[in-house]
């Protein structure tokens, strides 16, 4: 439920013959002193400086009672509803003794608030560890300082401190694109939201990594889900291999990427990430100067939306046709022969192209009007936004279908050159043979031969015709 600004009920409404309500249909308070009134809307509400908040329905007024109180408490009406949903934990141990300092939390761990903050000692069954551990730290936590860290104390948002600080100084070195540092501090994020900031990693279980991945799968495809996974594991794998913890952490069986067979079905689901030859030439005639240019790039050379953000002058020779490029995401080398279209659209965005705020994107070849570059500062991407209008607009775009379709659109078209070793080249992809260690480059004939064969597919001409001015560069 969202929150309202409507008129108050007035004492003249009337039923009607379809059975709208009426002050006397609505159920009386369940006491004298109860804060909230009953709406004609079917829920108990509350105004509070002027806007109507609605608190539950009038079966359960204990339970917008208990909302009214956590937002009383200072909680956000979504934090309130979170807390009123709550059940109560029924199975809490006793205290072991009367004067036993800690308390057992319905979180199923012992817990003492400490200068205003609630801080966790260990699970109900470790009573004794939770005791010794609350020994330990106490005169730390009552100082207000944080207890120094053990290889069996390290918590979950410490460790998350850790491992984002190692990627965010990979990102400074640019070894790391910011779209991933931004999917790490995510993945550090839904972790401590999950097991809470100060629950110890040596404590976690395979049952707790088996509920974990349970809430993780929920509005996740399987891909994204496998992805998510990868990153947490990552981050539990850094603790053991920088000595922050004495034991590798146990995720059990549960805590596994989707099976090949998942994805596989998944994918078949989602259907061809691919278009028409002539869906795409009608997006080149739609797009500005710029993204005509990048769609070209992703169907010419497979450039994905990365790809196209860093691109810089010196990668390209327009004179010769040709574009050196290692993958931003691997460093694999790359080079591709352009077509005549593509270099003509090239030119044209580096002509009219705004003049970057920053000096050092001077060589980026593509600037958003705000004068930056085309790459998100988190998961937002321009380019796929930009690209999604087009799709869209031309009642096109589905579920899925994003710029790096185009990348699909190359490696198929190209596939049937029957050239493997100059198609990887193309999209920088690595072969795993061990005779691929021995090639050191491939013969721009064979580039062109390829670049020849997926013009045809696009333009229904080879290359060398368009050059000419017949169509492909129109």
């Amino acid at each position: 439920m969202t929150d309202e600004i409507v008129s108050p009920p007035s004492p003249s409404d009337k039923v009607s013959d379809s059975g709208t309500l009426t002050p006397d249909t609505r159920p009386a308070k369940p006491s004298p002193d109860f804060p909230l009134f009953a709406h004609r809307t079917g829920r108990w509400a509350k105004k509070v400086k002027g806007k109507l908040i609605y608190l539950g329905p009038w079966s359960d007024p204990d339970g917008a009672l208990k909302t009214w109180r956590a937002i009383e408490s200072g909680k956000t009406i979504k934090q309130a509803k979170a807390v009123a949903k709550r059940q109560p934990v029924k199975d809490k141990p006793a205290k072991p003794s009367p004067d036993f300092p800690l308390f057992a939390h319905a979180s199923r761990r012992w817990a003492k608030k400490v200068r205003g903050k609630l801080i966790y000692f260990g699970k109900w069954e470790q009573t004794q560890d939770a005791l010794a551990k609350w020994l330990k730290e106490k005169d730390y936590l009552l100082a207000g300082k944080r207890p120094p860290e053990s290889a069996d104390g390290l918590t979950v948002s410490r460790l998350a401190d850790h491992f984002f600080e190692s990627k965010r100084k990979r990102h400074e070195a640019s070894e790391l694109t910011s779209r991933s540092l931004a999917d790490y501090e995510q993945t550090c994020l839904n972790i401590i939201a999950a097991f809470g900031r100060d629950m110890l990693v040596t404590e976690l279980t395979e049952s707790d990594f088996g509920r974990f991945r349970a809430k993780l799968a929920k509005g996740r495809g399987p891909a994204t889900l496998g992805n998510e996974i990868n990153r947490c594991r990552m981050l539990f794998n850094f603790a053991w291999k920088n000595g922050h913890i004495d034991r590798p952490i146990r995720f059990g069986s549960e805590f596994n990427r989707p099976s090949k067979k998942t994805l596989r079905i998944a994918r078949a689901a989602k259907g061809e990430m691919l278009l028409t030859p002539e869906q795409i030439i009608q997006l080149t005639h739609v797009a500005d100067v710029q993204l005509r240019a990048m769609i070209l790039l992703g169907v010419n050379c497979g450039l994905g939306n990365a790809d196209c953000a860093g691109l810089t002058t010196k990668h390209i020779d327009l004179d010769a046709s040709t574009i050196d490029y290692p993958r931003q995401k691997t460093g694999v080398a790359r080079r591709a022969i352009l077509w005549p279209a593509t270099v003509t659209a090239l030119k044209a965005a580096i002509t009219d192209r705004y003049t970057p705020k920053d000096k050092a994107d001077t060589d980026i070849v593509f600037v958003t009007k705000y004068k930056n570059r085309w790459e998100g500062k988190d998961r937002d991407c321009p380019i796929s936004k930009a690209f999604k209008k087009l799709l869209n607009g031309m009642k096109i775009g589905r579920k899925g279908m994003s710029f790096y379709c185009l990348r699909h659109c190359f490696r198929t078209a190209a596939d049937t050159a029957g050239d493997q070793r100059a198609i990887d080249r193309i999209m920088g992809h690595e072969s795993s043979h061990i005779s691929s260690a021995y090639i050191e480059r491939i013969d721009d004939a064979r580039l062109q031969a390829v670049a020849d064969h997926v013009h045809r597919w696009l333009f229904n001409e080879p290359m060398a015709q368009a050059a000419n001015g017949k169509r492909g560069d129109k």
